[in-house]
């Protein structure tokens, strides 16, 4: 199996702050729930039918032309969003989110929605770190479990968008960062603080 990694640092257009942070994008094609990580909310306690936002609802099974379940990892219910709608999830801050992925389309997108009120949009080949959002229905290269990892502000929500039919996802899930992101966020909280440091020296110097 194999697994690609992007670590990347990605300025985030500040609301409501300047804070910025990165992302690590883990994808395992063909991959149910990655170890480690702890499922929230897969849909199994909803009914089939169930609204989860904008044309977006819960299935109990494939509905041609509508919604395909995961190819890999996915049982019981599963969500998809259609044409023109999100569904939105809120969580407690966390610096790791992931979730399982159904027959990516280049029109589906995730928003990231950060503890500071800043934002961050992957959409189609961004959401795994593929070039190729096809839409296949059993092929791994769109069929697995991705997950995130973040640098700076903590992670406390996540929108699933889609242009078009369909966005299909399941199992919801946080963990533990991986030790290459506890690095990343270290050295951001280090490099922070010696600025902080440097500004009250500079303060201090500059009192009558």
């Amino acid at each position: 199996m194999k697994t690609y990694i992007l670590a990347s640092a990605v300025a985030l257009a500040a609301m409501a702050s300047p804070a910025s942070a990165a992302v690590t994008v883990t994808y395992s094609p063909g991959a149910g729930v990655t170890p480690g990580f702890t499922v929230f909310q897969n849909f199994d306690a909803l009914a089939a039918g169930s609204s989860l936002g904008t044309n977006a609802f819960v299935y109990a099974n494939t509905v041609p032309t509508v919604a395909a379940r995961p190819a890999f990892g996915s049982t019981g219910n599963f969500a998809a969003v259609g044409t023109g709608g999100s569904a939105a999830f809120t969580f407690a801050p966390t610096f790791a989110f992931g979730f399982t992925l159904g027959s990516l389309d280049t029109f589906n997108a995730i928003r990231f929605l950060f503890a500071d009120g800043t934002t961050q949009t992957l959409t189609g080949g961004q959401i795994i770190n593929g070039v190729t959002a096809d839409g296949d229905q059993v092929e791994p290269g769109v069929n697995g479990f991705v997950r995130y990892s973040f640098t700076g502000p903590a992670l406390v929500g996540a929108t699933f968008l889609s242009g078009g039919t369909a966005f299909e996802f399941d199992n919801l899930a946080t963990a533990v960062p991986e030790p290459a992101a506890w690095a990343l966020m270290l050295l951001g909280f280090g490099a922070v603080g010696g600025v902080v440091r440097r500004r009250a020296k500079v303060n201090t110097r500059i009192r009558f």
